[in-house]
């Protein structure tokens, strides 16, 4: 792993929620560049896209869904009821960390 995966990784493993374009500006790479590394880190295992991660862990999208709108006839949700469905969204940017990533020391 080169310093600027090492950089990225870092990003990511802080616990804060970074955009792209975050990563980008403080690392000063192109998205070009991001994109390579994070076909990097997913080829060494220290990423993944969401879907496969949901495939590992069937019942994370369940527990979502219990806490979700699905309780709006309960008034869990907004007076505008619930606007959001699953197809709706676009999750096929998201990255995941795997398990690796956390006990990767360098």
């Amino acid at each position: 792993m080169n310093n600027i995966e090492k950089n990225v990784l870092d990003f990511l493993k802080s616990g804060m929620v970074y955009s792209d374009g975050a990563i980008m500006k403080n690392l000063g790479i192109s998205s070009a560049e991001l994109e390579e590394i994070y076909i990097s880190l997913t080829n060494q295992g220290y990423l993944e896209n969401y879907e496969d991660f949901l495939k590992r862990n069937p019942d994370y999208e369940k527990g979502e869904e219990e806490n979700s709108c699905g309780g709006c006839s309960s008034g869990g949700c907004s007076s505008g009821g619930c606007s959001s469905k699953d197809e709706d969204i676009d999750y096929s940017k998201i990255k995941v960390l795997t398990e690796k990533a956390f006990t990767y020391t360098y």
